[in-house]
């Protein structure tokens, strides 16, 4: 199997100047860059996890679909590009900050409203919670499995999402 010749490259330039591990972290998320002077970007994250609550309801009157978010007085095409944009900050800063970590957004999110329902507002906080929570699980496994060597959290996630995942998948299908 060939591989491009600007991957060739890439990967040619991060193993010579000795960041190939950094550039694997884009590509699975990993906790162990994050010290003082790397985590500040997130703080970018708190204003819009403000603003994601203050339209909360206008969200969950979104999913009910655009003729009854219409008929409800919600502006669909602006509340829907605030959303849009609100979740393109949180996942860029996030991603610039440690590297794309699976299925948390898409198992944790569903898991919370099967238990709790579809009302956004008393959720967000709970899906915040629960999906802190399985980072954490995940990264002290990640810490644990092979130690004193650690696995990226981004591995340890999608492993554990992934079943989660499947499991909501056959639970819906029966």
């Amino acid at each position: 199997r060939a591989i491009h010749p600007r991957t060739k490259s890439t990967r040619f330039s991060a193993l010579t100047d000795n960041i190939l591990q950094s550039m694997q972290g884009w590509l699975l998320g990993d906790f162990s860059k994050i010290v003082q002077g790397h985590y500040e970007i997130i703080y970018l994250i708190l204003p819009v996890v403000v603003l994601a609550y203050v339209y909360a309801h206008r969200f969950t009157v979104l999913g009910m679909g655009e003729d009854m978010a219409t008929s409800l007085g919600v502006n669909y095409l602006v509340t829907s590009a605030i959303g849009l944009m609100l979740v393109a900050i949180t996942v860029s800063v996030t991603v610039i900050a440690v590297g794309a970590i699976p299925f948390v957004g898409l198992v944790v999110p569903n898991l919370v409203a099967l238990y709790y329902g579809d009302n956004l507002a008393r959720t967000l906080p709970a899906v915040a919670l629960s999906g802190a929570t399985l980072l954490l699980v995940c990264d002290i496994a990640g810490r644990l499995l092979i130690y004193p060597f650690e696995v990226p959290i981004g591995l340890t996630s999608a492993c554990v999402g992934g079943v989660l995942f499947l499991i909501l998948i056959v639970r819906r299908a029966q």
